[in-house]
This record gives C-alpha cells, sequence and structure tokens, in this order.
C-alpha cells in the first residue's frame, strides 16, 4: 500500500507527531485509537462474515452459519433464542439491523427479518424475491434515507423502504442480454438517486422519484469490478478495482480523482467504509481515517496477529467496525485533550523517567534507551548514548543537570546541543568517608541558595555551586548513616526546612535535625509529597495519595475505595486546582471529592507509570506523565470532569421460570422497548436479568446494584440479578454504571410480584366476610338452639310445677285432712302426717328443680333471691341466726343453668352442715360476683366437739366437690379454732 510518503518514514511521523506537541495550542487534534472486542471468553479468533449495529449500540455480528450480539460483555447466540420459529434451515449469508429495529437475515433461500421489539421472525413473501435458483444474496446495506437495499449475486435487487418492497431486475435483464453474469458489489445515495456499482465496470443508477426508474453509466474504457461507491460533496467517487479512483460529477463528467497524499493498496485485501462524518480505509496493516476528499486525518496501526484484511466495516457517527478473521475491532476517538508523546529512539525500551518543557516549549526528555532534545520548531536532537538518565534539573537558562542511574550527574546544554560529565571535588571529610561510596544513582535533585541537593539510591548529598565540592549530609546527632535511605524527591519549604520522600516514609530536615513526618508509626514508601497551602499530599506505595498535616496526622486519603485506580501513586502533580496522579494501573485526576480516572479505553497508550516521571508545563496548561510506553500528555484546559465519558447500560435478557414444572421463558426485547416495569406472575421466579453496557470498549466501566434500598453489590462480568420465589410485592432495582466520567449513570427497574389468589387482599377480605358469615350463622344456631332448650326446659318446668306440683299439693292437702279427721287412731294420724310431710318435702325438692331448670330464672339476680328465700324459710324451721353479705354486680350478671344449679345445691348442701353443726352461733354468708364468683359459708362448733367438725366436713363435702368440679370451681375448707369455713371459687367469667 502506498499512503502518505512522509508516513511510511517512522523518523519523519515522529517529527510531525512531536511538532504537534509543541505547537503551543490551546487544545489537542482529537486522535483515534483501535480495541479488539473479546466476544467470547474461551477464544480470541472468530472469523466474521458481516457486521451491524443497533440503535443502542449493541453490535451483531456473523460467523459461519451464526448469529450473535455483543452487550459489551458477553455474545448472545440470536439464532439458539428463535430456534422454534426458523422457517426454513436457512443458513444466514449477510445481516443487517436498519432504523426500524429490524434485524435482516439473508440466506442462500429466503430473506426474513426478526422485530427486536416483539422478537418474532417474519419472512418476506417468496413472489418478492428472485426464483430459488437465484437467490444467492451479494449484501445487505441500508442507505442514508433509511431504505434498505438487498443485492443478490445473479443482479437482482430489493427495494424495501418501511413495509414496501421493491424489485429492481433491470441488472439482472441486462446480463441475460448480454450473456455476462453481472452482479451488484455496492451501493450509495448520491445526488437524490441510488447508484450501485457492478463487476463489469458499470454503475447502476435507481432514481426513487421517479418509480425507481434505471440508468447504467459506463466508465470509460473501465471493465474492472467498483467494490466501492462514496458520495461526495463534489461527485461521486468511483473506487475501480484494485486501485483506481474516479468522480462522477453531476453534470455526467468523469475524471481521475487522486486524492492528497494517498493511494490505494495493489496487492493486498483492503475495505473502504462510507460515513457521515469520515470515511474508513482499512488493510492488512493499518486502518486510516479520511475526511470528504479522502485526505487522511489519521493513521492506525492493524493489531493483526496474522495477515488477514478486514471484511466489513461499519461506521456510526464517529466510530468504526472492522470485521476480521480474527474478530471484531473498533476505531473510536480518545478523550480530548489525551495525547501521547513516544520518544523516536531506536530501542523498544520506551521507558520515560524525565522531561523538563522550557518557556519556549523546547522540551529535553530522558529515557532508558536514549534521550533527546526537542526544540520548539520540533527539531529533533537525540542522544542515544545518554541511557539511564533518571532525574532533569535546570541550572540555568539553556543547561540542565541530568541525574542518572549509575552514571552520577550530567550537563546538557542546549546552545551546543551536547551532553558532558559534570567536573566536581570531595570535601576532604567526604573523601576520608565515603570516597567508596558516592552516589552514583541519582533519584532527586534541588537547590538551596549556596548548594544543589542530590538524592540518590544511598542518601543526601550536597553539591556547592560555586566550587562544586561535594560532601555527604549528616544531621546534627552526628549519625553517618541517620538518612542512608533512597531520596526520592526533595522539597524545599517557606519555613527553610526540607521534605524528603524515601522508601521508608517522609522526612523533614529542619536545622540539620531529621524528624519522621509520615507515617507516624512503621514504614511506608513514599514516592513524591506536595504542599497545597498548610496541606502536604503525599503519594504513597501501597496506601494512596494521603493529605497530612504539618505534624504528620493524617487529615484525608484517596485510595481505591474512593475511586482511584490503584493505591501504589509513583508520580504527582498540582495543576490548577487539580491533582494528576500516575499509579500502577492508570491516571486519576482528582478535585475536591472528585476522582476522574483515565485508563486505556479512553485511549491511555499505557496503564503504568514510572517514579517521579511528571511534569507541570504550567504556560500551555499540559501536565506530562512519563510511563512505560513514554509521555502521556493531559491538556488541562479541557473540561476533565464533565460527564462526557459516561456509559449506560441496559437489562438485555430476562429469564423467568414458573410453574409446578419450572417451565423457563426468556425476554429479549427490553432494550428496545424501553419498558421499566417486569411482572411476575404467582408461580414464577425471576432467574436471571442480564445487563449489558454498548460501547464497553471506550471507558472502563463497572456495573452495580441496589435492590430496595438496600447495599450497593458489585455485578461482575458475566452476573446476572435474580429473585428466586420472592414474596409479593414491589422490588425496585437501582443500577448504576461507572465509568470514567465523573458521575454515574443509574436505572430504575420495579419488579412487581403478583400474588396467589389466596394471598390477595380481596381473597383475604372475602375469606374474613365468609368467617364471619360462618360464625353468625354458629351464633344465631346456637341462640336458637338455646332458646329452643329455654323453651323446652320451661315447657318442663311449667308441666312440673303444674301437674306434679298439683298432684303433690293434692296428696299432701288429703293428707293433712285425713291426719285430721283420724286424729283418734293415733298409729294412723303418724302415717298421714308422714305422707303430708313427704309430700311436702317433695313439693319444695321439686320446686327448686323446676326453679334451676327455668330459663327465666338464668341471671345473678334470681339466684340471690333464691338462696335468701331458702335461707329464710330454713330459718322458719330451724330457728338458726345468720348474715347474708353480697358484693359486687348481682343484679345484671347472667349465670348458664349448669352452674346455677350446681351453685345453688352446693350452697343448700354447706348451709345444712353448717346449720346442722353449728354451735348456735351466728352463720356467715358471703357472696361476691366480680370477674370471678366465690361462696363463703362459715360456722363455729363446740372446740370440745371436734368429731362434729370431721363429720360436717365428711361425705357432704365430697359430694360438693364433684359438683364444684363439674362447673369448674375449686371447694376448699378451712377447720381451725372452733371455726369451719367453706370456700368455693369459680374461675372469672366461668358460666357467666
Amino acid at each position: 500500500m502506498h499512503l502518505l510518503s512522509y508516513l511510511s518514514k517512522k523518523w519523519f511521523f515522529h517529527l510531525g507527531l512531536i511538532g504537534s506537541l509543541c505547537a503551543g495550542q490551546a487544545a489537542f487534534s482529537q486522535d483515534y485509537t483501535i480495541a479488539k472486542l473479546k466476544l467470547f471468553p474461551d477464544r480470541d479468533e472468530v472469523l466474521i462474515k458481516d457486521v451491524t449495529t443497533d440503535s443502542l449500540g449493541f453490535i451483531w455480528f456473523l460467523t459461519n452459519g451464526e448469529i450473535y450480539r455483543y452487550d459489551g460483555y458477553r455474545s448472545l447466540d440470536i439464532l439458539k433464542t428463535i430456534a422454534g420459529q426458523q422457517l426454513t434451515d436457512d443458513m444466514p449469508q449477510r445481516i443487517l439491523i436498519d432504523r426500524q429495529h429490524r434485524l435482516w437475515m439473508a440466506g442462500n433461500a429466503n430473506l426474513s427479518y426478526l422485530d427486536l421489539k416483539t422478537w418474532m421472525v417474519h419472512a418476506v413473501d417468496s413472489s418478492l424475491l428472485p426464483p430459488v435458483h437465484n437467490r444467492m444474496v451479494s449484501w445487505i446495506k441500508q442507505l442514508a434515507d433509511s431504505t434498505v437495499m438487498v443485492a443478490y449475486e445473479n443482479g437482482h435487487l430489493l427495494l424495501i423502504h418501511d413495509n414496501r418492497f421493491v424489485p429492481i431486475d433491470g441488472l439482472y435483464h441486462e446480463s441475460v442480454a448480454a450473456n455476462n453474469k453481472v452482479s451488484p458489489l455496492c451501493v450509495t445515495l448520491w445526488n437524490g438517486k441510488y447508484w450501485v456499482g457492478t463487476t463489469v465496470g458499470t454503475v447502476l443508477s435507481i432514481d426513487p422519484y421517479r418509480g425507481c426508474r434505471t440508468e447504467y453509466h459506463q466508465l470509460p474504457g473501465i471493465h474492472q469490478h467498483i467494490p466501492n461507491l462514496i458520495a461526495g460533496d463534489d461527485g461521486l467517487i468511483v473506487n475501480a478495482s484494485p486501485d483506481q479512483l474516479y468522480q462522477l460529477r453531476s453534470q455526467g463528467e468523469w475524471e481521475a480523482f487522486v486524492p492528497e497524499g494517498f493511494t490505494l493498496a495493489e496487492n493486498e485485501y483492503y475495505v473502504l467504509g462510507e460515513g457521515k462524518q469520515m470515511h474508513v480505509y482499512a488493510d492488512t496493516k493499518s486502518a486510516c481515517l479520511l475526511d470528504a476528499d479522502f485526505g487522511i486525518t489519521q493513521q492506525i496501526a492493524m493489531p493483526l496477529k496474522n495477515r488477514f484484511g478486514p471484511k466489513h466495516v461499519c461506521i456510526i457517527g464517529d466510530e468504526a467496525v472492522l470485521g476480521t478473521e480474527e474478530g471484531i475491532f473498533v476505531i473510536y476517538p480518545k478523550t480530548k485533550g489525551l495525547s501521547q508523546f513516544i520518544p523516536p529512539n531506536a530501542s523498544t525500551n520506551k521507558s520515560t523517567r524525565g522531561i523538563y518543557v522550557y518557556p519556549d516549549g523546547a522540551f529535553f526528555y530522558s529515557t532508558y534507551q536514549g534521550a533527546g532534545f526537542v526544540e520548539s520548531d520540533g527539531t529533533v536532537w537525540p542522544f542515544e548514548q545518554l541511557r539511564h538518565a533518571y532525574v532533569l534539573y535546570p541550572i540555568n537558562d539553556h543547561e540542565l543537570f541530568v541525574g542518572t542511574e549509575g552514571g552520577f550527574l550530567k550537563i546538557f546544554d542546549r546552545k551546543r546541543h551536547r551532553v558532558t560529565d559534570i567536573h566536581y571535588t570531595l570535601t576532604p571529610e567526604t573523601a576520608a568517608k565515603h570516597a567508596f561510596n558516592l552516589p552514583v544513582n541519582v533519584m532527586s535533585l534541588a537547590e538551596t541558595d549556596s548548594d544543589y541537593l542530590i538524592g540518590s539510591s544511598g542518601g543526601l548529598w550536597l553539591l556547592d555551586k560555586k566550587t562544586y565540592s561535594l560532601r555527604r549530609f549528616a544531621d546534627v546527632s552526628g549519625e553517618p548513616h541517620g538518612l542512608d535511605l533512597q531520596i526520592r524527591y526533595i522539597q524545599l519549604t517557606p519555613q527553610g526546612s526540607m521534605l524528603l520522600s524515601t522508601n521508608v516514609g517522609l522526612f523533614e530536615v529542619l536545622q540539620r535535625q531529621v524528624i519522621k513526618r509520615y507515617p507516624l508509626s512503621g514504614n511506608l514508601g513514599v514516592y513524591k509529597s506536595l504542599a497545597v497551602g498548610d496541606t502536604l499530599w503525599v503519594a504513597t506505595q501501597g496506601k494512596g495519595l494521603v493529605a497530612i498535616d504539618a505534624k504528620g496526622h493524617v487529615l484525608q486519603t484517596f485510595t481505591t475505595g474512593e475511586g482511584l485506580s490503584n493505591n501504589l501513586v509513583y508520580s504527582l502533580e498540582y495543576a490548577d486546582g487539580a491533582f494528576v496522579v500516575g499509579t500502577a494501573d492508570g491516571l486519576n485526576l482528582i478535585s475536591g471529592q472528585r476522582v476522574r480516572r483515565i485508563g486505556t479505553a479512553e485511549g491511555l497508550s499505557q496503564s503504568e507509570f514510572n517514579s517521579g516521571a511528571s511534569f507541570w508545563d504550567e504556560p500551555r496548561k499540559r501536565v506530562y506523565v512519563g510511563g512505560l510506553m513514554g509521555y502521556t500528555v493531559l491538556d488541562m484546559s479541557q473540561p476533565w470532569f464533565t460527564n462526557s465519558n459516561r456509559l449506560e447500560s441496559y437489562v438485555t435478557e430476562i429469564h423467568t421460570s414458573g410453574g409446578k414444572s419450572g417451565a423457563q421463558s426468556a425476554d429479549y426485547t427490553w432494550p428496545y422497548h424501553g419498558d421499566q416495569t417486569l411482572v411476575l406472575q404467582p408461580e414464577q421466579s425471576l432467574t436471571g436479568l442480564y445487563v449489558g453496557t454498548p460501547g464497553n470498549y471506550r471507558a472502563d466501566s463497572e456495573i452495580r446494584y441496589m435492590l430496595n434500598a438496600g447495599n450497593w453489590e458489585p455485578l461482575e462480568l458475566g452476573q446476572f440479578i435474580s429473585l428466586i420465589e420472592p414474596s409479593p410485592g414491589d422490588y425496585h432495582i437501582q443500577l448504576e454504571t461507572r465509568s470514567t466520567g465523573i458521575d454515574s449513570k443509574q436505572k430504575a427497574i420495579n419488579v412487581i410480584k403478583r400474588p396467589h389468589y389466596y394471598q390477595t387482599w380481596w381473597f383475604r377480605g372475602l375469606a374474613m366476610v365468609l368467617v364471619l358469615l360462618l360464625v353468625v350463622i354458629w351464633y344465631r344456631g346456637r341462640i336458637q338452639k338455646v332458646r329452643r332448650e329455654q323453651a323446652i326446659r320451661n315447657r318442663i318446668a311449667a308441666d312440673l310445677h303444674d301437674e306434679v306440683g298439683s298432684s303433690l299439693t293434692r296428696i299432701f292437702f288429703q293428707a293433712n285432712t285425713l291426719s285430721a279427721e283420724q286424729r283418734a287412731d293415733e298409729k294412723q294420724g303418724k302415717q298421714l302426717e308422714l305422707i303430708a310431710d313427704t309430700s311436702k318435702q317433695a313439693l319444695l325438692t321439686m320446686s327448686d328443680m323446676v326453679w334451676s331448670i327455668d330459663s327465666r330464672f338464668d341471671a345473678m339476680k334470681e339466684l340471690v333471691i333464691r338462696m335468701k328465700d331458702y335461707v329464710y324459710r330454713l330459718r322458719e324451721e330451724l330457728d338458726f341466726s345468720y348474715r347474708f353479705e353480697e358484693q359486687g354486680d348481682v343484679e345484671s350478671g347472667k349465670v348458664s343453668q349448669t352452674v346455677r344449679q350446681n351453685l345453688f345445691l352446693i350452697f343448700k348442701e354447706a348451709l345444712t352442715n353448717a346449720i346442722k353443726y353449728s354451735d348456735g352461733s351466728e352463720i356467715t354468708i358471703a357472696f361476691a360476683v366480680d370477674k370471678a364468683i366465690r361462696l363463703v359459708i362459715t360456722n363455729r362448733y363446740t372446740a370440745k366437739n371436734n368429731a362434729v367438725a370431721a363429720q360436717q366436713g365428711g361425705r357432704g363435702l365430697q359430694n360438693m366437690r364433684q359438683r364444684a368440679t363439674k362447673i369448674g370451681g375449686v371447694l376448699s375448707v378451712a377447720d381451725g379454732e372452733g371455726e369451719f369455713r367453706l370456700t368455693l371459687d369459680l374461675p372469672p367469667k366461668r358460666g357467666i
């Protein structure tokens, strides 16, 4: 390939690059970089047969019969997702995604498209296609007006606009008429028409505004293939194979087109792609970005392992996607303000350690394999023999100290363009003590009014400015090895002290006294320190960037936890309010609390930077940071802390399972219809929510997620979010994409889990209503049952009272009458009296039974009345003294029939026993109704008659206890000092 002649000469190429760095412009031109995508985790080389992109930036590619979508992390096999929809076994040969979210798939026999919003496959009616044996497709392309054109090898063309299909068969008929196969090779939209290049040197134009009328244009004397057509402002650029370029003017004139300094390759495969903002030419060696006039704006080396050139190119805006036999490469712009200076020494070792920029823009640089001086006009003076130069320090306007590893100090003279060794002497004391331990490895330089300070790998040394006599620094303690350390950086303070960054920490030398400032305990390597106001910023060897006060107390730290790319900080500069931090893994800018990372994805050509290899060129607002591959140059006038580098992530796939069988389902349409809510049915679980980041090659990104305002969790490569058998409710997933930009990009997803019918509020409400209804029915039934029982009891009581009672009463009166009439016969009289007494007793017993059965007396008041009435009647017969005490609510309380009956019988039995065994003193009856019922009957007996007390607590007591147990009560007795007390306790609400 013959490119710009000066580009093929490496030396002049570097001269041009160096000159652009020294031109003193406010901003650099936008450079481009190239990256290879990691399409599969287990292989690096993939044969790409076609490549396209969708509206979100996902890259789709075709391999040998397989279609994949690359989301920034992984590749999805598309044909597997639509396996159940494939209408035939036709193998795809070409693919394209149009602006209506349709993936066109052309095989050897059929044409179909996948609607990305529904994930449904639609086949094009075969009547619109060429005959079956003529359906070998050449390409599918979308034109600037959104029209899709499908080209077949036999000359058939199919125009697709929205849902309209227009076949163009003129090219096919032309080849039939000429008995020569004519195949379409390329297409473009120019001057309102579609222009198609062919295999026979002709160009077919199609006018969509005149019924797709066709016209043929023959290049004069040209019969080669026309593989590329590019629409230009001045005409149609025609590429005739292999390397000829022509231009068709709007007036129909043909002329040779010769771009300045650029020709196409003759003997190797290349691709030429047309874009709106740029064109791209790529072959096996390099890719060239072209402007509208085919002028090269940048040339980028193609990092191909094999010598197989690109076969497909897709240009979107200012990016180009190249499909090759090794995989997919993406060409994209570097971050604006980021540039690179690669030293032009012949060695492959470009590791740089020192740079000094003069006020006029000229600069001197040093590497491990040579140094050089670049004039302000770009002229380079190389010094290949000056190796292992480490640090640079100005002596005056035209001389520099050059500290080396192994060669002590040298002097660069700008006027004479030469490097010489320094001539120095040793003081007598130094000659006597340190002649064999001189500072041959110089790591840092500074100066006072009288001395140059030399930091070496073996301590601090002083070089007298006037006499150039060299002596070793010793502290006031007189210890000769007090600073036997690596002095990596020397900083003088306004107070007249020295700050020394060493391999074990930061020291301050004040009035020849050495004080350790950081760390206050233990040892930690320090590469550099900078004073900003009253705060000292320390670049540490493993703990990031640390801010300390004058006494060494830590005020603030920046580590990987705060966003720093690495905790090993090699270089540090303070430029216009921002720190530039070079680490073992990338660059960082720090302003206030904000950390801006810069990585290789943004175009940084190196990730590891060298110790102390940085320089702040304040007049030109540039920071030079040296690393393993030259100098990275930052234009500090750029808005580094804007959000221009933010990436956005999308939910790419949603997998769910549900039902008793655990049936799996997947949704791949999420990125294209913009939903933010996922609804899970009662049997469903979210088994996998995958996230992709298109354009992930442009900026180092991280994804993390938060569930329901919990903690942030990182989403590692290939990891997904799942909710297995979640409880019904709303789940809020917050996704955050953190890239090199300052602010992150967040996206919210709501997952709603539908409950089972028995988990819904309406079902629970209905169940509660049903329960209440059952309770009401049961209660009403219970009430009816009670009422029926009460009616039965009342009827039985009435019958007993009316029938049996009246019969007993007649018996009683008849016995009394007969007893009165037969008084003469005493024996019969006694029998009649006995019958009268027995019937009277039966009548009383029956009265009690009737009372206990009758539901009209189910009240506490009736029970108390009955008890009082019984006591009163019994006193009339037996003549005893008693006191009846009431406590609590005895008027409104209810009592069940069982409790009422047994309580009354216990009362009768206890009262009878109390009267029977009493000594004649007053009997106390206490009846209390509160939460519980208590009956207490107390009587006294003769103290000498203990047998009487035993009899009172005899079998009658056993019967009463049985009755008490029957109604859930407790019967207890207390017998002592001539007093007998019987107590019945019923639990709270028992029977009430």
